[in-house]
């Protein structure tokens, strides 16, 4: 069994010399420290985690919105005898009354 790359031997022989460094009275104050210091930093590593699976969501919504062709809008009538705007599925000009039809070639007035 490994923990961490360490195995049982090593294991114990870190807790017997941390037994003899801190002494047993304070050894189960300084185990539960430690326990509180890396539950805080794996509590931390999820929370950066899920910020950055957000962020990536975020940035791929925005790409996929970006990607998303818009329909391009009709570009304005104008009469071609005139040059006044015209609306849509008029069948004449309401300055001039020329048929739509019949629009001049262009360069022609």
């Amino acid at each position: 069994m490994e923990l961490f790359g360490v195995g049982a031997g090593e294991l114990f022989l870190i807790m017997v010399l941390a037994l003899v460094v801190i002494g047993p009275e304070r050894l189960p104050e300084v185990a539960g420290q430690i326990g509180r210091t890396v539950a805080d930093l794996r509590r931390q590593a999820n929370q950066l985690t899920g910020e950055f699976q957000r962020s990536l969501e975020i940035a791929v919504q925005e790409r996929q919105e970006q990607k998303t062709p818009v329909a391009p809008t009709p570009p304005p009538l104008y009469c071609g005898s005139c040059g006044s705007p015209m609306t849509e599925g008029a069948r004449f000009c309401a300055s001039c009354g020329t048929p739509v039809a019949e629009r001049p070639a262009d360069g022609e007035r």
